[in-house]
């Protein structure tokens, strides 16, 4: 009998933007694709955006945000149009929506993502779902994914 093995979902997203920014007026378009942070990006997400925040405890709400959203992109777009590269991934935009936009999108996908794995409550996992070897790596009650 062969064994199942859990197969996570799909790590990455594909965003076509098309927005005009509140502040500037132009009309931004372009194809990204978002990937799941590693443990690696989202500790590298964290410097980022502590270092941006100066570690202040009174930043203001709305710059505390931005700051998340640009760092938390900074690291996790793997394909982005030439326009937000040459804008320094983004941070030199003047059009605070264009990334909030992005960053909501990637947001909304990582909800969904969670909800796929473990109904988006990680407390659920069963003890059993631990993989310790490639052949122990069976579902519990003998669902899964081949």
């Amino acid at each position: 009998m062969q064994q199942k093995k859990y197969v996570l979902p799909n790590m990455e997203l594909r965003i076509k933007l098309q927005a005009v920014g509140e502040e500037s007026g132009l009309n931004w378009v372009g194809d990204f694709v978002y990937r799941r942070p590693t443990l690696r990006e989202r500790a590298m997400i964290e410097v980022m955006r502590c270092r941006l925040n100066g570690d202040l405890i009174s930043i203001d709400p709305d710059i505390a945000a931005y700051n998340e959203a640009i760092s938390h992109l900074r690291w996790t777009l793997k394909e982005t149009p030439d326009w937000w590269k040459e804008l320094d991934y983004g941070s030199q935009l003047y059009d605070a929506n264009i990334i909030l936009e992005l960053y909501n999108k990637c947001m909304v996908f990582e909800a969904e993502w969670r909800k796929k794995t473990h109904g988006g409550d990680s407390a659920q996992v069963e003890v059993g779902n631990v993989v310790q070897n490639s052949e122990s790596a069976t579902p519990p009650s003998g669902e899964g994914v081949q």
